[in-house]
Protein backbone atom coordinates (compact mmCIF):
# COMPACT_ATOMS: atom_id res chain seq x y z
CA UNK A 1 0.00 0.00 0.00
CA UNK A 2 1.36 2.97 -0.81
CA UNK A 3 1.94 5.91 1.86
CA UNK A 4 -0.27 9.27 1.66
CA UNK A 5 2.80 11.69 0.21
CA UNK A 6 3.10 14.63 2.46
CA UNK A 7 2.92 18.43 1.39
CA UNK A 8 6.60 19.67 -0.49
CA UNK A 9 7.51 22.84 1.95
CA UNK A 10 6.97 24.67 -1.48
CA UNK A 11 3.30 23.27 -1.35
CA UNK A 12 2.82 24.61 2.13
CA UNK A 13 4.69 27.75 1.62
CA UNK A 14 2.76 28.99 -1.46
CA UNK A 15 -1.19 27.61 0.97
CA UNK A 16 0.27 30.08 3.66
CA UNK A 17 0.71 32.90 1.52
CA UNK A 18 -2.46 32.38 -0.35
CA UNK A 19 -3.95 32.21 3.49
CA UNK A 20 -2.19 35.23 4.52
CA UNK A 21 -3.35 36.91 1.17
CA UNK A 22 -7.07 36.72 1.81
CA UNK A 23 -6.81 37.64 5.16
CA UNK A 24 -5.30 41.02 4.44
CA UNK A 25 -8.08 41.53 1.60
CA UNK A 26 -10.80 41.09 3.69
CA UNK A 27 -9.36 43.22 6.73
CA UNK A 28 -8.50 45.79 3.54
CA UNK A 29 -12.37 45.34 2.67
CA UNK A 30 -13.16 45.92 6.13
CA UNK A 31 -11.59 48.57 6.97
CA UNK A 32 -12.30 50.54 3.29
CA UNK A 33 -16.06 49.67 3.98
CA UNK A 34 -15.65 51.49 7.65
CA UNK A 35 -13.61 54.27 6.10
CA UNK A 36 -16.30 55.14 3.92
CA UNK A 37 -19.08 55.16 5.75
CA UNK A 38 -17.28 57.50 8.43
CA UNK A 39 -16.53 60.39 5.99
CA UNK A 40 -19.68 59.74 4.62
CA UNK A 41 -21.81 60.45 7.81
CA UNK A 42 -19.37 62.35 9.32
CA UNK A 43 -21.39 65.54 9.17
CA UNK A 44 -24.60 64.30 9.52
CA UNK A 45 -24.13 62.30 12.07
CA UNK A 46 -20.76 60.99 13.60
CA UNK A 47 -18.96 64.73 13.60
CA UNK A 48 -22.56 66.82 13.28
CA UNK A 49 -21.95 69.00 16.56
CA UNK A 50 -18.66 71.17 14.26
CA UNK A 51 -20.76 71.52 11.79
CA UNK A 52 -23.98 73.03 11.05
CA UNK A 53 -26.01 70.46 10.32
CA UNK A 54 -30.27 70.34 11.15
CA UNK A 55 -31.30 68.03 14.01
CA UNK A 56 -31.79 64.53 13.41
CA UNK A 57 -35.39 62.25 14.08
CA UNK A 58 -35.09 59.42 16.35
CA UNK A 59 -35.39 57.22 13.95
CA UNK A 60 -32.43 58.39 11.56
CA UNK A 61 -30.47 58.44 14.83
CA UNK A 62 -31.28 54.82 15.47
CA UNK A 63 -30.77 53.79 11.40
CA UNK A 64 -27.11 55.49 12.21
CA UNK A 65 -26.87 53.73 15.21
CA UNK A 66 -27.70 50.14 13.41
CA UNK A 67 -25.56 50.89 10.43
CA UNK A 68 -22.54 51.89 12.54
CA UNK A 69 -22.49 48.77 14.57
CA UNK A 70 -23.02 46.58 11.27
CA UNK A 71 -19.80 48.05 9.71
CA UNK A 72 -18.05 47.91 13.08
CA UNK A 73 -18.90 44.05 13.34
CA UNK A 74 -17.92 43.02 9.59
CA UNK A 75 -14.33 44.99 10.57
CA UNK A 76 -14.25 43.02 13.73
CA UNK A 77 -15.19 39.97 12.16
CA UNK A 78 -12.48 40.28 9.47
CA UNK A 79 -9.76 41.30 11.97
CA UNK A 80 -10.82 38.09 14.51
CA UNK A 81 -10.64 35.91 11.69
CA UNK A 82 -6.90 37.26 10.78
CA UNK A 83 -6.00 36.24 14.03
CA UNK A 84 -7.27 33.03 14.38
CA UNK A 85 -9.76 33.81 16.65
CA UNK A 86 -12.49 31.74 15.05
CA UNK A 87 -13.98 30.95 18.24
CA UNK A 88 -14.94 34.32 19.00
CA UNK A 89 -15.74 35.31 15.31
CA UNK A 90 -18.65 32.27 15.67
CA UNK A 91 -19.57 34.15 18.97
CA UNK A 92 -19.92 37.27 17.33
CA UNK A 93 -21.68 36.09 14.42
CA UNK A 94 -24.84 35.53 16.28
CA UNK A 95 -24.59 39.51 17.08
CA UNK A 96 -23.74 40.09 13.77
CA UNK A 97 -27.22 38.20 12.57
CA UNK A 98 -29.42 39.86 14.47
CA UNK A 99 -28.02 43.09 13.22
CA UNK A 100 -28.39 42.41 9.84
CA UNK A 101 -32.06 41.50 10.73
CA UNK A 102 -32.32 44.95 12.29
CA UNK A 103 -30.77 46.70 9.62
CA UNK A 104 -32.97 46.05 6.64
CA UNK A 105 -36.23 47.01 8.43
CA UNK A 106 -34.99 50.19 10.09
CA UNK A 107 -33.54 51.03 6.13
CA UNK A 108 -37.23 50.60 5.01
CA UNK A 109 -38.44 52.82 7.74
CA UNK A 110 -35.71 55.09 7.34
CA UNK A 111 -36.74 55.44 3.64
CA UNK A 112 -40.64 55.77 3.95
CA UNK A 113 -39.90 58.30 6.86
CA UNK A 114 -37.22 60.24 4.00
CA UNK A 115 -40.82 60.63 1.60
CA UNK A 116 -43.03 61.71 4.38
CA UNK A 117 -40.51 64.66 5.42
CA UNK A 118 -40.25 65.93 1.96
CA UNK A 119 -43.81 65.27 0.62
CA UNK A 120 -44.77 69.02 0.65
CA UNK A 121 -42.34 69.57 -2.05
CA UNK A 122 -43.29 68.06 -5.35
CA UNK A 123 -40.00 67.98 -6.87
CA UNK A 124 -38.01 66.53 -3.64
CA UNK A 125 -40.58 63.77 -3.06
CA UNK A 126 -40.58 62.65 -6.54
CA UNK A 127 -36.68 62.37 -5.92
CA UNK A 128 -37.50 60.72 -2.65
CA UNK A 129 -39.13 58.17 -3.95
CA UNK A 130 -36.68 57.34 -6.24
CA UNK A 131 -34.13 56.54 -3.62
CA UNK A 132 -36.63 54.64 -1.53
CA UNK A 133 -37.52 52.27 -4.40
CA UNK A 134 -33.82 52.21 -5.24
CA UNK A 135 -32.54 51.55 -1.29
CA UNK A 136 -35.54 49.15 -1.03
CA UNK A 137 -34.14 46.29 -3.71
CA UNK A 138 -30.54 47.00 -2.05
CA UNK A 139 -31.86 46.26 1.19
CA UNK A 140 -33.42 42.79 -0.18
CA UNK A 141 -30.40 41.87 -2.13
CA UNK A 142 -28.39 42.62 1.28
CA UNK A 143 -30.27 40.35 3.47
CA UNK A 144 -30.24 37.77 0.59
CA UNK A 145 -26.70 37.62 0.91
CA UNK A 146 -26.10 37.77 4.44
CA UNK A 147 -29.04 35.60 5.01
CA UNK A 148 -27.19 32.95 2.15
CA UNK A 149 -23.98 33.70 4.25
CA UNK A 150 -25.40 32.88 7.40
CA UNK A 151 -26.87 29.75 5.82
CA UNK A 152 -23.82 28.46 4.50
CA UNK A 153 -21.14 29.78 7.79
CA UNK A 154 -19.04 26.36 7.54
CA UNK A 155 -18.28 26.68 3.91
CA UNK A 156 -15.87 30.03 5.12
CA UNK A 157 -14.67 30.53 1.23
CA UNK A 158 -17.96 31.43 0.28
CA UNK A 159 -19.01 32.65 3.24
CA UNK A 160 -16.97 35.20 3.62
CA UNK A 161 -17.63 36.48 0.18
CA UNK A 162 -20.81 37.32 0.33
CA UNK A 163 -20.57 39.28 4.08
CA UNK A 164 -17.91 41.12 2.07
CA UNK A 165 -20.07 41.84 -0.88
CA UNK A 166 -23.56 42.45 1.17
CA UNK A 167 -21.08 44.38 3.26
CA UNK A 168 -19.78 46.67 0.21
CA UNK A 169 -23.24 46.68 -1.54
CA UNK A 170 -24.69 49.08 0.74
CA UNK A 171 -22.07 52.20 1.06
CA UNK A 172 -24.15 54.00 -1.63
CA UNK A 173 -26.36 56.30 0.90
CA UNK A 174 -22.66 56.87 2.53
CA UNK A 175 -21.21 57.43 -0.53
CA UNK A 176 -24.17 60.43 -1.76
CA UNK A 177 -23.44 62.10 1.27
CA UNK A 178 -19.84 63.29 -0.39
CA UNK A 179 -20.57 63.11 -4.20
CA UNK A 180 -23.76 63.20 -6.57
CA UNK A 181 -26.11 60.28 -6.46
CA UNK A 182 -25.27 58.49 -9.60
CA UNK A 183 -21.56 59.15 -8.90
CA UNK A 184 -22.44 57.24 -5.70
CA UNK A 185 -23.81 54.00 -7.83
CA UNK A 186 -21.14 53.61 -10.01
CA UNK A 187 -18.73 53.99 -6.58
CA UNK A 188 -20.78 51.43 -5.50
CA UNK A 189 -19.68 49.28 -8.09
CA UNK A 190 -16.70 49.80 -7.93
CA UNK A 191 -16.56 48.90 -4.71
CA UNK A 192 -18.43 45.71 -4.96
CA UNK A 193 -16.00 44.75 -8.10
CA UNK A 194 -12.46 45.60 -6.15
CA UNK A 195 -12.67 42.42 -3.53
CA UNK A 196 -14.14 40.11 -6.90
CA UNK A 197 -10.78 41.27 -9.33
CA UNK A 198 -8.01 41.16 -6.46
CA UNK A 199 -9.75 37.60 -5.69
CA UNK A 200 -9.63 36.42 -9.35
CA UNK A 201 -6.32 37.74 -9.79
CA UNK A 202 -5.05 36.20 -6.75
CA UNK A 203 -6.39 32.52 -7.07
CA UNK A 204 -6.28 32.62 -11.13
CA UNK A 205 -10.20 31.88 -11.38
CA UNK A 206 -13.67 33.79 -10.54
CA UNK A 207 -15.08 32.27 -7.09
CA UNK A 208 -18.59 31.24 -7.87
CA UNK A 209 -19.64 33.46 -5.13
CA UNK A 210 -18.65 35.88 -6.09
CA UNK A 211 -19.95 35.45 -9.38
CA UNK A 212 -23.24 34.90 -8.66
CA UNK A 213 -23.31 37.66 -5.96
CA UNK A 214 -21.54 40.29 -7.83
CA UNK A 215 -24.09 39.67 -10.65
CA UNK A 216 -26.60 39.71 -8.52
CA UNK A 217 -26.00 43.17 -7.13
CA UNK A 218 -24.89 44.94 -10.21
CA UNK A 219 -28.05 43.23 -11.76
CA UNK A 220 -30.57 44.44 -9.39
CA UNK A 221 -29.11 48.27 -9.01
CA UNK A 222 -29.90 48.67 -12.84
CA UNK A 223 -33.29 47.27 -12.24
CA UNK A 224 -33.42 49.06 -9.04
CA UNK A 225 -32.75 52.73 -11.15
CA UNK A 226 -35.20 52.12 -13.91
CA UNK A 227 -37.89 50.41 -11.77
CA UNK A 228 -37.87 53.87 -9.52
CA UNK A 229 -37.26 56.49 -11.71
CA UNK A 230 -40.82 54.84 -13.14
CA UNK A 231 -43.37 57.22 -13.52
CA UNK A 232 -45.84 54.20 -11.77
CA UNK A 233 -43.47 53.95 -8.52
CA UNK A 234 -43.22 57.29 -7.73
CA UNK A 235 -47.10 57.60 -8.02
CA UNK A 236 -47.22 54.74 -6.18
CA UNK A 237 -44.96 55.80 -3.03
CA UNK A 238 -46.22 59.45 -3.16
CA UNK A 239 -49.74 58.69 -3.02
CA UNK A 240 -49.80 55.18 -1.04
CA UNK A 241 -46.01 54.84 1.02
CA UNK A 242 -46.43 59.22 2.26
Amino acid sequence: MNRPEAASPDRSRSLGNAQTFDRRLYVAMGILAAAVVFVGFSQTLYLRMWFDTPPLSVLRYAHGAVMTLWYSLFLAQVVLVSRHRVDLHRRLGIFGALTAVALVPMGVATALAFITRVRTNAEEAAVAAIIAGYDFISLAVFALLVGTALVLRRHSGVHKRLMTLASMSLLGPPLARLVADEQAVWLTYLLVLLPIAIDTWRNRRLHPAFAWGGLLILTTSQVALHAAASPQWINFALTRLS
